[in-house]
């Protein structure tokens, strides 16, 4: 091998070694920016390096190997030099302790599940340790589906008079995918999850391949996935309106698919956790059910996976005036301040529990998930959320799960956090499914 090749092959290791050991400390920043791409930038590193850091750790143990094969480390004068030596190992150590400190803090999260949902551990499956099976062959594959699952596509939600209103280049958005177990052994009809999907309000797409749908199917749920309007072109509360479109639609049809239309629960990730709050606290309201106000539009359940709960910027935590410009479609500008508080406390969850506290009212159960080390949504937002529910309404069940370490798009992925906030979500929902049966003997 010549000495430019042997070099070239050095200089590149360093470098890639250098680029993991900025990437691995820069998933334990906590979050600083309020610019949207650069926070999206930084929770796709972030989900990468704390998601996946034995992944990282093999690509690192595969590079040592490929040096050592070719034969070049020590075959360069430079890389004898002592002080070289020494910078190497010390950036190797490292990197290799963030690594496994990500892989810690992955693994931590089943203590907290365990300790968060004890009250529900007989209502759900055990969370696997790292010395099981289960752990490698299930929670550790980075695209883990279960085979036992029917998916049905593209399922349209909206009436004739709906589809015709919202104009052809909207039809699309009406629709829901419904996720069945092939194989359940219940002969009684399955309780049913509705979920939303998040994306800012403007983006994203039922058809993305979230675990949360999968894993609730293999166990006895029926899931229906959503798709909805998305801002600009269509102002929020157009997005609210089709998640109580589909959840009629739900209620009258999912008997055929052998759903308990009585028993439907609601979920959502980031802007989807926001719309499934609302959903949960607006239920029968008429200005979000235009043309089908006598519809029952309750809900008996709701889980927020990283959620917006508070669009007032009540906690310094949030754009008011982006929300009321790009989703709302309003121009503050153009608006007395009255009207602008009016919309914004309208679409603030916490709000509305607020309001709703104070007229005594119960809500159904809650079960709010968040990373600590969310770049897009503060988890602030998430921890006043859980302060006001718990303030306003006493006797109403909230769980708050917070992951250490964990950013925004950790539930996008099968990783062990994942897996481990998966059980969780389905302890709660069959501790829910439970009490409201009995509730109604």
């Amino acid at each position: 091998m010549s000495s430019l090749l042997k070099f070239s092959v050095w200089t590149t290791y360093i470098l890639i070694n250098s680029l993991l050991a900025f990437l691995a400390d820069l998933a334990q920043w906590p979050p600083k920016t309020r610019n949207f791409w650069s926070a999206c930038i930084t929770t796709t590193i972030g989900t990468i390096f704390t998601e996946f850091p034995l992944y990282v750790i093999l690509f690192k143990v595969w590079m040592w190997f490929a040096i050592a094969i070719m034969d070049v480390w020590f075959s360069i004068p430079i890389v004898k030099s002592s002080l070289i030596q020494v910078f190497m190992l010390i950036l190797d150590i490292f990197t290799m302790s963030i690594l496994l400190y990500n892989f810690y803090n992955n693994y931590k999260t089943r203590q907290i599940i365990l300790d968060q949902t004890r009250e529900f551990e007989r209502y759900g499956p055990e969370l696997p340790s790292i010395t099981s099976s289960k752990f490698w062959l299930c929670v550790m594959p980075p695209l883990h589906i279960p085979l036992n699952i029917k998916v049905f596509r593209d399922i349209t939600y909206g009436t004739q008079e709906e589809l015709r209103q919202v104009g052809k280049e909207n039809e699309f958005y009406l629709k829901l995918d419904i996720y069945i177990p092939k194989y359940s052994q219940k002969k009684d009809p399955l309780p049913v999850m509705l979920f939303i999907h998040g994306g800012n309000w403007m983006s994203m797409d039922k058809l993305i391949p979230f675990p949360q749908p999968w894993y609730l199917s293999s166990n006895n749920w029926i899931v229906c996935s959503i798709n909805y309007r998305l801002a600009p072109k269509n102002p929020y509360p157009a997005c609210l309106i089709d998640c109580k479109r589909a959840l009629r639609w739900i209620k009258k049809n999912i008997v055929s698919c052998g759903g308990d239309p009585n028993f439907v629960a609601v979920s959502g990730d980031s802007a989807g956790g926001h719309l499934a709050a609302l959903m949960a606290l607006t239920a029968n309201d008429k200005l979000y059910q235009p043309g089908f106000e006598q519809i029952d539009t309750k809900v008996q359940a709701c889980i927020g996976i990283n959620g917006i709960y508070d669009v007032t910027n009540k906690h310094k935590a949030f754009n008011p005036e982006w929300f009321s410009l790009e989703i709302c479609g309003k121009n503050p500008s153009n608006m007395s301040e009255d009207s602008i508080r009016e919309m914004l406390e309208n679409a603030s969850p916490e709000v509305l529990v607020e309001r709703k506290g104070n007229l005594n009212e119960e809500f159904v159960p809650f079960l709010i998930i968040h990373g600590d080390n969310d770049q897009l949504i503060n988890i602030k937002s998430c921890r006043e959320f859980v302060k006001t529910f718990r303030n306003s309404a006493p006797n109403s069940k909230l769980v708050s799960i917070e992951l250490p370490g964990a950013h925004h798009g950790y539930h996008f992925v099968s990783s062990p956090r994942t897996h481990y906030s998966m059980i969780a979500m389905l302890r709660f929902l069959n501790w829910a499914y439970h009490t409201s049966l009995n509730n109604n003997k």
